[in-house]
């Protein structure tokens, strides 16, 4: 690539910017050039950099599970005295901490209430009140009476089956509505609980031992970039540059060298 400075008018520099379209395009050029001799070396070489990486990766992925092997006892170990320290900190905290948002909310006495009803209907399960079995009782008489057949066996039959479908759909309803219940309660305070105050400790096992060990298909080994060339010129204009301007600055003190001693000589010749 030329120089960008004149050579001519006593070493000036010249005003002529370096072209970036030209730097660019003789990059282009040269790296065009080079590209057989590149894919030759691509050809040459990449093969044996993607056995060399396969060869490491097997000796990284040997190597770590050993390691594994070797320490997989005490990290279960580990993991399980975590878990207890784990559960061991919710029982601990959990029950007071749900107690006091419960409290603060004012939602406490309410969800005690809540919470004895839905255990006696629990308990009370399938069984019926004596008013609910008169209604019964009464359904399955009247049914058969209108029909002269009250003082039947199928009456009493109806009857006693009345009475138990009966208490199936009681204690469906009781059962819907003790889950409904522990629902509430289990919603008031516990999710605040993990969201604010729990923080499990943890363990992080090793793992991902692919990337630890390294990609397998080796990168390109050879990379002329076009920002070499740019660094490259670069440099030359800035040396250029430097030259030109002490070539200038020396010039100019040789004449000014001169203009001086011919002046005292002319001095010298009048006196």
């Amino acid at each position: 690539m030329g120089s960008v400075f004149g050579g001519g008018g006593g070493g000036g520099i010249d005003t002529k910017q370096a072209s970036y379209s030209k730097i660019m395009t003789d990059a282009l050029r040269t790296q065009i050039r080079l590209m057989p001799e590149v894919l030759a070396a691509e050809r040459r070489f990449q093969p044996s950099f993607t056995d060399l990486n396969i060869s490491q990766l097997n000796q990284a992925l040997g190597g770590l599970t050993g390691v594994y092997e070797g320490i997989q006892p005490r990290l279960s170990q580990l993991q399980s005295r975590i878990a207890e320290q784990n559960i061991a900190q919710q029982q601990a905290q959990l029950p007071g901490f749900v107690q006091q948002y419960r409290q603060a909310a004012g939602t406490a006495d309410i969800l005690s209430g809540l919470q004895t009803r839905a255990q006696e209907q629990l308990a009370a399960g399938s069984s019926l009140t004596p008013e609910e079995e008169r209604i019964a009782q009464q359904q399955a008489r009247g049914a058969y009476a209108s029909r002269g057949m009250g003082a039947t066996n199928r009456a009493i039959g109806a009857e006693i089956l009345n009475q138990y479908g009966l208490g199936q759909e009681r204690m469906m309803q009781r059962q819907a509505y003790a889950q409904n219940v522990a629902n509430q309660l289990e919603a008031s305070g516990v999710p605040q609980y993990y969201q604010t105050a729990y923080q499990p400790m943890t363990f992080q096992t090793l793992s991902g031992m692919g990337q630890q060990a390294g990609g397998i298909a080796a990168g390109r080994q050879f990379q002329p970039e076009s920002q070499m060339a740019a660094d490259i010129t670069a440099a030359n204009l800035n040396a250029q540059a430097q030259m030109a301007a002490a070539k200038t600055a020396a010039q100019g003190g040789v004449m000014g060298g001169l203009l001086s001693a011919g002046g005292m000589l002319g001095a010298a010749a009048i006196i």
